[in-house]
């Protein structure tokens, strides 16, 4: 097949990961133009492809080379722009969260579903062999009975200069972050959304006005519970994936390691694990190659695990639904001022 022409779509801080990815698949992506408001960000992320650096979402569309966009842009930009490279029959890649409301997530779906493209969600940490495995050998272990999900790092102070306008209302931890493990929860979990939703959010650094730690626990049909833990204030880096089945207890540990009741059946190469429990201490290149690949399969129409579609709108709705529960349970903790 065919490298896949792409139009980066905003150059700010997660764009490099993208591009380093795209320079290191060249049999899978080519990068055609690259586009941000900024010419000379833009101009910088587009020399090494020898691509385009352009200043408008329109202009890229404009190229008959660009079958498809990956949209890296700031949050609050990810729907407009979705819908107009679905609107100009362009396939569309966009970073996580997918849109930021479920009912905008929806409508994304349904135009993707009428133009026939492929609107796929960037949850890159689904996108490795520890995850691969795990869902291809969940059939043998037994119905799943319960998860849990630890996901903790430390950022102290925005990173881009946009998550400190976040307000508690728009979500901080439970927008860019959250989604990373409510897609692993899903994809586990299978079609079923959750019958109840609880979320609680605390607010600890004075950085940002939106949340930096939260707790959710899910209710599934089956009698299935899920429970997820996020944090952007623990020094000592935490990733942990732990699966209860009727036969046995599955884990993740450090987003590469698999194991079941105790035995290592999956695990890096050497070198990707540096050091996982400080910032910086993992190797995450792979993650982010490997979805290009996968978002490639999708766009020739070859099996691939991207979510796309409407499969990707309904995380979209259950992070509307965990927002919403954090509002009403958790508004004392992350509304006032730092104190």
């Amino acid at each position: 097949m065919p490298p896949v022409g792409i139009a980066l779509i905003g150059c700010g801080r997660i764009s490099g990961a993208h591009l380093a990815a795209a320079m290191a698949v060249p049999d899978a992506v080519r990068i055609v133009a690259t586009v941000d408001p900024d010419p000379a960000a833009a101009q910088k992320a587009a020399a090494p492809f020898g691509a385009f650096a352009l200043t408008s979402l329109d202009e890229a569309l404009a190229l008959p080379d660009v079958e498809a966009v990956l949209i890296s842009s700031p949050n609050a930009l990810h729907g407009e722009q979705a819908l107009a490279a679905l609107a100009a029959g362009r396939h569309a890649l966009v970073e996580k969260p997918l849109a930021e409301t479920g009912a905008q997530a929806r409508m994304l779906a349904s135009e993707a579903a009428r133009h026939g493209l492929v609107l796929a969600a960037g949850h890159t940490y689904r996108h490795n062999a520890a995850v691969a495995t795990l869902i291809d050998r969940m059939a043998d272990w037994g119905p799943l009975r319960s998860v849990s999900v630890s996901s903790c790092v430390f950022w102290d102070g925005p990173q881009a200069p946009w998550w400190a306008t976040r307000s508690p209302e728009e979500g901080l931890i439970l927008s860019l972050f959250a989604p990373h493990s409510l897609d692993f929860v899903q994809l586990v979990m299978g079609a079923d959304d959750p019958l109840r939703v609880h979320a609680e959010a605390a607010r600890w650094q004075p950085g940002w006005a939106g949340e930096d730690e939260a707790m959710i626990t899910l209710a599934y049909p089956g009698r299935r519970m899920a429970s997820v833990h996020i944090s952007y204030n623990q020094r000592s880096v935490f990733d942990r994936k732990v699966l209860h089945f009727a036969q046995g207890v599955a884990e993740i540990e450090d987003g590469e390691v698999l194991k079941w009741n105790g035995e290592v059946l999956v695990s890096p190469p050497e070198g990707v694990l540096v050091n996982p429990r400080q910032m910086g201490g993992r190797r995450m290149g792979h993650f982010f190659e490997q979805q290009l690949r996968e978002f490639a399969a999708a766009v020739r129409g070859a099996p691939h695990r991207c979510p796309i579609g409407h499969d990707a709108a309904r995380l979209i709705e259950l992070i509307d639904r965990v927002k919403a529960s954090a509002r009403t349970n958790s508004i004392d903790a992350i509304d006032p001022p730092f104190g």
